[in-house]
């Protein structure tokens, strides 16, 4: 592995220009760099095992890096897992400039990052995919964070029937039985990942909704302006932005009776990744006939849109979002 990095050290180099030039994302710090540069060490190191560097190059060769062995078997705070995927990037886009790849070869692998994005959130946050070593790491990384700032809870996940044979299995959580009365409503919790201390939203939302509907409401609780696309993903499918369907025809009460947790990315260029999960699902003798969107907690200052990181944040105003709720579904069920 040194004799690669020797060979990729102006790749690494660059790597850490772009950090001192823009700032990088918060996880880098003095403290930090090699944290953040664990991926991409870990992925050259695989390289270096099958004694061939033009392995970097190899699309099936990073696909199964990037979904296998890093979620396997690298520890990574789940505050900063975004973070992971971003370095993976860079470091491509370092490659390609420093002339080690061509730029047909860089976008291919971006490519091939992108596609797998959910496959490789799910399995990065999510024990029962985890080496022993790594669930030993995990847990000492969280021993002293309280519960509410992450989720370490082994559940059932729609890629679970992904999952490589030689993954230790994990007990998991199964989603609860829905009540033979007819469901109502919805409870979620909505977490925008890569930040520390956490910002989530609690939200009751009515059954039948389309994704549109639902994609507005993320949009009032997080108090975003609505002015970039979007994309949810559920299981092994994707809901895109309107296209040659519209998306009032995709009702979410399907996925969200089947998976116990859903992605919502906000932002193809920032990638604000947010994770929706699907705490209770209540009838009407719990909710009542008529229900309402309503936000029962909120949690954290959301940072500007287009805005640099640092840039100070809009105050949280939970009235405001409920307020701005209750008006948005009005004009829905309006005659």
């Amino acid at each position: 592995m040194e004799k690669t990095l020797k060979k990729l050290a102006k790749v690494i180099d660059r790597m850490m220009d772009h950090v001192a030039l823009f700032g990088g994302p918060s996880v880098v710090s003095n403290d930090d760099l090699d944290h953040y540069l664990d991926p991409v060490f870990y992925l050259i190191f695989c390289a270096e095992q099958k004694t061939n560097k033009r392995m970097l190059t190899d699309k099936e060769f990073v696909e199964w890096v990037y979904t296998e062995m890093l979620p396997h078997e690298i520890p990574y705070d789940l505050d900063f897992l975004p973070f992971a995927k971003l370095a993976i990037e860079d470091f491509y886009y370092c490659m390609y400039k420093e002339q080690h790849i061509t730029k047909e070869q860089y976008q291919e692998i971006i490519f091939v990052l992108a596609e797998k994005q959910p496959v490789f959130y799910s399995r990065m946050s999510k024990p029962h995919f985890w080496s022993p070593e790594k669930k030993a790491a995990m847990l000492e990384m969280l021993h002293d964070v309280e519960p509410e700032d992450h989720d370490l809870v082994p559940i059932e996940h729609p890629y679970e029937n992904q999952r490589s044979q030689k993954i230790v299995p994990f007990p998991i959580k199964k989603v609860p039985e829905a009540s033979a009365e007819k469901i109502a409503a919805y409870q979620i919790r909505i977490d925008l990942e890569g930040y520390k201390p956490p910002i989530w939203r609690r939200l009751l939302i009515p059954v039948g909704i389309s994704y549109e509907q639902l994609h507005s409401m993320i949009q009032i609780a997080f108090e975003w302006q609505d002015s970039h696309l979007y994309l949810f993903f559920a299981g092994n499918n994707s809901i895109d932005v309107p296209n040659t369907e519209p998306t009032d025809a995709l009702v979410i009460d399907h996925d969200f009776q089947t998976c116990q947790s859903l992605t919502y990315i906000y932002d193809m260029g920032a990638d604000w990744t947010h994770k929706i999960k699907i705490e209770k699902m209540l009838t009407a003798a719990e909710v009542g006939d008529t229900v309402t969107p309503t936000c029962l907690k909120a949690v954290g200052d959301v940072p500007e849109e287009d805005l640099p990181e640092d840039a100070a944040r809009k105050p949280l105003d939970f009235e405001a979002i409920n307020q701005d709720l209750q008006e948005f579904w009005e004009s829905e069920t309006a005659d």
